[in-house]
């Protein structure tokens, strides 16, 4: 009877060690960067793509924000009811944040390692508005100016 309890708890022990831990969502986090500023990009490059390459989600954010976006960096990122929820964020200066006079369009990507899973969605929580998404901002608007040859 001490042999088999022995033997259960031994055998307990090597399959609660085989499991392996999954990293927090966090962690799996890499390669992310930032694009060049981009002037000449239409309103349909706005959003987000996704594609799955092995057990890994590759993601591509597009939006217009502030030049000083340029310098943004990955905070967090939590899943919520299948959605991914992506904290973004610009280093600031005593708590001010250095703000341009320039929107561009950027294009922040980045993988998230061992998860297959495919999102129904994935927001930007935008760091300027407590509580909105970027998806939420309305687009600033490009002006256009047209030349009239008189001639």
């Amino acid at each position: 009877m001490k042999n088999l309890i022995l033997l259960s708890i031994i055998l307990f022990f090597f399959v609660a060690c085989s499991k392996q831990k999954i990293q927090s969502l966090n962690k799996r986090v890499t390669q992310f960067q930032v694009s060049e500023c981009k002037t000449n990009c239409g309103l349909d490059s706005i959003g987000v793509t996704t594609n799955k390459a092995d057990k890994n989600l590759n993601v591509r954010l597009g939006y217009i924000v502030n030049c000083s976006w340029s310098k943004a960096f990955f905070k967090n990122i939590t899943e919520v009811n299948d959605t991914l929820i992506v904290e973004l964020d610009i280093p600031s200066e005593n708590g001010e944040y250095p703000i341009s006079e320039c929107d561009c369009f950027y294009y922040f990507n980045f993988k998230i390692i061992n998860y297959a899973k495919t999102p129904k969605a994935i927001r930007v929580i935008d760091v300027f508005e407590k509580d909105k998404f970027w998806d939420e901002i309305k687009i600033p608007k490009i002006e256009e100016t047209s030349i009239i040859d008189l001639e």
